[in-house]
Parts: structure tokens; C-alpha cells; sequence
């Protein structure tokens, strides 16, 4: 994916992690046999990129536009996911095909049936999802100059930084995009939180306060979901969500079996 604005390092960091877990991704859909509609050039032009589809890019090149500007291009192997915007509808997100292209779709109400039970591809779509919105958002935010919207989503903590704090207010779901954390409950450590993995979703979607902290293990980049985003996704995914949301549950069990066990020792 090539971004037509000119990149910092947080845009670069995103496109990069983009690239990375979509070709992950797409092994995993391969692996799995799902079965994806082919569209040509012609099928793209007349039906355009609906918000309610994923469209994996073959060949040829596809732009976004946003309010009449150019944000991206998307090239061969590129997933294109519409990402929710609350002033779409006002300005406008317009996709282009820029050339003689091959595309792969799958609505995605089939996609999430097809992946709810393998939690690891879930967990990539819900990185793929997280990230494509914060990558147009900061784009748009460059555009627009509204700075909420440029603001990274993602933060770098060194071995032994507090990602999460017990007690804090739980305004973000985090992922690991590289490195390692472990959950520590009344300086008891009590689970490793390995890449990839989605951490403190319970506390946002509960309304509590954060019931362990979370420390980076080695040097740290996690991305970060706001609570509004994050619960937005799970309302237009309900059945994705569901498979990760028991993989949470089970694991807090687990957390609550090792500190009994501490207050017994």
C-alpha cells in the first residue's frame, strides 16, 4: 500500500504492520478454504467497494479518496476493509480503480462465521480492522487538520513499563504488534501475554476498572483501540467478537485460579 501524503514514522510504522498481517492473513484464509467471489475490472468499476464486503486486491491498483484527496493506493495484496468514519456520510470515501484490476470479496458476515472458531485468524482481522482505521484516520487527520484524528494509536513501552495499571479506567483494548507483557495481579504475575494477542477488552466492555496490570516483558509496540471504536466493531460483528470475548473469559478464570493459589501460598 502506498501512501500518497507525505509519512512520518507512525504512518510508516502502520503500513508496515498492515502489509505484514495482511500476508498473514491471507495464508490463513488459504489454509482454511474459504470461498471468495472473483471480480474483474468491470464488476469493481459497477459495484464499487461496499462497506459491508472485504475485497483482497490480485492484481491493478485501487485508490482511496477522501473529500476529493488522494489517501492511498491499494496495490496487489492488499486487503481493503472500509473503515467506519463518523463524517463519511458528510465528506465522502471514495474508492477508484486506477487500472485493469482482479479482485477477491467475501461479505463479511460470511467471513466472521467461516473464522470465529480459530481464534488466531480472528485475532489477525481484528489487528487488520484496528489498524486500517487508525491508518485512515491519521491520513484524514493530516488532510483535515483535526488533530484527535491524527493522534498515533499505537504506543512503545520498555521492558518493565506499566502498559495497564490495576485500578486505572479502561479507555483502550490493546494488542501486541511486537514483544511480550505479563499480566501481574497484587505483584503476582500471572499470565504472558504473547504478540497478537487482544488484552483488556473485558474491562472496557464491563464498564470496571482495570483488575490487573499489565507489564511489558522485553521492549514493547502495542496498538491501541479507544473503548468507542473497539465497541462499535463489536456491535458490527457480534459473532466474531463472541470467540474472543470466551478466549478472555477463560483466560480471566485462569488469572483468578493462580491468584487464589498465591493468597493460599
Amino acid at each position: 500500500m502506498i501512501s500518497l501524503n507525505e509519512q512520518q514514522d507512525v504512518f510508516t510504522f502502520v503500513n508496515l504492520e498492515i502489509h505484514k498481517k495482511s500476508k498473514k492473513f491471507l495464508q490463513q484464509l488459504e489454509s482454511l478454504n474459504i470461498e471468495l467471489t472473483n471480480l474483474d475490472t468491470n464488476q469493481v468499476r459497477n459495484e464499487g467497494i461496499w462497506p459491508n464486503r472485504l475485497y483482497i486486491v490480485e492484481e491493478g491498483n485501487i485508490a482511496t479518496e477522501y473529500d476529493d484527496k488522494d489517501l492511498f493506493i491499494f496495490e496487489k495484496g492488499d486487503v481493503i476493509i472500509h473503515p467506519s468514519i463518523e463524517d463519511v456520510e458528510e465528506t465522502g470515501l471514495y474508492y477508484t480503480v486506477k487500472s485493469d484490476v482482479s479482485v477477491k470479496t467475501i461479505m463479511l458476515t460470511d467471513l466472521c462465521a467461516a473464522i470465529a472458531g480459530h481464534q488466531e485468524v480472528v485475532a489477525l482481522f481484528v489487528s487488520l480492522m484496528s489498524l486500517s482505521q487508525l491508518q485512515t484516520n491519521q491520513m484524514i487527520g493530516v488532510l483535515t487538520q483535526k488533530t484527535e484524528r491524527a493522534n498515533p494509536g499505537f504506543g512503545r513501552y520498555r521492558a518493565g513499563m506499566a502498559i495497564i495499571n490495576e485500578g486505572d479506567d479502561a479507555d483502550y483494548v490493546y494488542s501486541i504488534s511486537e514483544g511480550s507483557a505479563v499480566a501481574v495481579h497484587n505483584d503476582v504475575e500471572v499470565g504472558v501475554i504473547n504478540k497478537d494477542e487482544i488484552f483488556g477488552a473485558i474491562a472496557v466492555l464491563t464498564g470496571q476498572k482495570r483488575t490487573a496490570s499489565v507489564i511489558a516483558k522485553t521492549d514493547c509496540t502495542v496498538l491501541m483501540v479507544h473503548k468507542d471504536e473497539f465497541s462499535q466493531m463489536v456491535h458490527s460483528h457480534p459473532q466474531l467478537f463472541l470467540n474472543i470475548l470466551t478466549s478472555l473469559s477463560e483466560k480471566i478464570i485462569q488469572l483468578n485460579k493462580k491468584v487464589s493459589g498465591s493468597q493460599l501460598d
